[in-house]
């Protein structure tokens, strides 16, 4: 069995550069694969779930090496919300209609974990990352508040989650100064960071406990053979017991037809120059993150140096936006009219991997030597924290945890790189189209 990689879609090289990239110095990793290499384990992909995965093997004494195409945070990783969320994409009442209680309350329960596992590895590794408590869910529609009041009083019911507050259309006004909600629902359980401090600040401890991490290292194809993978770069090659593919939205053919299985989105965000404390706090009153509630979602959140980090709209060909700043600005003065006047500093976008059920998959291939994990649909940064760990629990033979990923069942679109964007760009359509109405 033979995967090669194929390069499906360009990767945002028309960028200037992030918010994120500006704020710390890049990994830039000595490692260099100058020759042919026999490991036990080689990691695919430098954002959290590559990396992740790579601290939690090598702690068990696994020998790891990690490549990453371009530089670690290349991807979703290091140029998302920074949205550190509890839950899947999806909510407990969904989950449990597809997948039954003791399916969803396992999801929920690892959900919870995902974040307490990131804020661990930030406490214990001092990582400076900008942490800030407070997820806020802003309401666009009227009945918005009523949905709320019934998921708030079905995890205090039914799951023993206090970590809820509902705020009606005056006190969502005092919350966020914007005259289009019509309420909210803060998560305390819930944070933001500036990822890609977290995930640099992860891989250098990579690099203390002497894991090869190999930048600009694009995998080519995986090769299996009986008791190893061969992973073949451009120039030398990996000879692995184990491979973990962890590319998410990056995927491309790598794990063959698995691609089928989700969307590749392509979402972007600005940053405007920075406000000052006083003026940010007059925005966002008690600096917590936001989304909000229609199918394709505002976010916005303010840094550690008080710029308001805007993300939304999305585009589903295969080429990035020559100028985002633009599309996605207009979006921010919709909701903040304010800020017209504000300087935008920086404007980037990333690709994210959306499934159809928005739920995660996990898997094993080559005769349980390939380990994959990808699909966060946009709320990954706490679950990639975590898969890591699942992974390692799944190569050492404790597959519970790992599985309940693994079993969920996916839609698989045949023919994907013919049909799968104008299904998807139909059904987007839909969506956008409903949400303009429901909004009026």
């Amino acid at each position: 069995m033979i995967f090669n990689k194929k390069n499906t879609y360009e990767q945002h090289d028309n960028e200037i550069g992030s918010f994120y990239k500006s704020s710390i110095k890049p990994l830039n990793s000595n490692d260099k694969l100058n020759e042919d290499l026999n490991i036990d384990i080689c990691i695919i992909g430098g954002g959290l779930t590559g990396v992740t995965s790579a601290l939690n093997l090598s702690n068990k004494g696994y020998s790891v090496a990690l490549c990453e195409a371009r530089k670690i945070g290349s991807g979703a990783s290091g140029r998302n919300g920074g949205q550190l969320g509890i839950g899947m994409r999806k909510d407990q009442i969904y989950l449990e209609k597809k997948l039954g209680k003791i399916h969803a309350k396992d999801l929920w329960d690892l959900g919870l974990e995902a974040v307490e596992e990131c804020l661990s590895l930030i406490k214990k590794n001092n990582i400076d990352c900008s942490l800030v408590n407070g997820v806020l869910s802003a309401g666009c529609f009227n009945n918005d508040f009523k949905e709320f009041d019934i998921e708030l009083n079905y995890l205090l019911k039914n799951y023993n989650f206090n970590g809820y507050k509902i705020f009606n259309k005056n006190e969502i006004k005092h919350q966020i100064s914007s005259d289009i909600y019509k309420s909210g629902l803060l998560n305390l359980n819930s944070y933001h960071i500036n990822p890609l401090k977290f995930l640099i600040g992860l891989s250098k401890i990579l690099i203390k406990k002497n894991v090869k991490i190999f930048e600009n290292t694009p995998v080519l194809s995986l090769v299996d053979h009986k008791d190893y993978i061969k992973v073949n770069c451009k120039k030398n090659t990996i000879k692995a017991k184990k491979v973990v593919v962890a590319c998410n939205g990056y995927l491309d053919n790598l794990l063959n037809n698995k691609s089928n299985i989700f969307m590749p989105i392509n979402n972007y965000v600005i940053a405007t120059e920075p406000l000052g404390k006083e003026k940010a706090k007059e925005i966002i009153h008690n600096n917590y993150a936001v989304c909000d509630t229609r199918f394709i979602i505002d976010y916005y959140r303010f840094s550690e140096d008080w710029r308001l980090i805007f993300g939304g709209g999305e585009t589903f060909s295969s080429y990035f936006l020559k100028e985002s700043k633009d599309f996605v600005h207009k979006r921010m003065i919709k909701v903040f009219p304010q800020l017209k006047n504000y300087k935008i500093d920086f404007s980037w976008g990333g690709t994210l991997a959306i499934t159809v059920n928005r739920l995660p998959s996990f898997g094993i291939m080559m005769n349980e030597k390939l380990f994959y994990a990808f699909g966060y649909s946009g709320h990954g940064l706490a679950l990639s924290g975590l898969a890591g760990k699942l992974i390692t629990e799944k190569i050492q033979g404790n597959d519970e945890r790992f599985n309940l990923f693994a079993k969920i069942k996916h839609i698989s679109i045949p023919a994907a790189n013919l049909f799968r964007r104008p299904i998807y760009s139909s059904a987007i359509f839909y969506y956008k189209l409903r949400d303009l109405i429901n909004y009026l």
